[in-house]
């Protein structure tokens, strides 16, 4: 076997073994998303209100408009966001008005008649228990 043929069958052996590392790694990013393994990220900082990319992305776990958002106490000012829309302390919400504002929650009044909303309406908030033999 001469010198020229040893170096075209090594020149072919490196070829194909790039060739055959190198598929898998290029390829595997398109055969993940093509078998749906590619997770939809949701962006934290879109504004309230800002359409979905997809209709499918709400069943996933894309944060929803409905309730309060966000409780804003200062000195100064006291508002919540709810609903996706501001509302400021005596301003109106949901046919009523926003009469308290708590750390985890908001006050309407209607009617005569009281409703808290919840931030999150899912958290069970227990008081922390004190171990025996501890006095308060």
């Amino acid at each position: 076997m001469g010198t020229r043929q040893k170096q075209t069958g090594q020149v072919q052996r490196l070829v194909w073994g790039v060739l055959l590392t190198a598929c898998p790694v290029l390829f595997a990013p398109a055969w993940a998303f093509a078998q749906g393994a590619a997770e939809i990220m949701i962006d934290p900082m879109r504004p309230p209100g800002a359409g979905d990319a997809t209709p499918a992305a709400s069943s996933r776990g894309a944060p929803s408009t409905a309730g309060v958002q966000v409780i804003l106490t200062s000195p100064g000012r006291k508002l919540a966001v709810i609903d996706g829309k501001v509302v400021p302390l005596g301003g109106d919400a949901r046919e009523g008005t926003l009469v308290g504002l708590s750390d985890s929650g908001a006050v309407l009044s209607k009617d005569g008649s009281r409703n808290v909303l919840l931030m999150h309406p899912q958290v069970d908030k227990k008081p922390p228990s004190r171990p025996k033999g501890s006095q308060p």
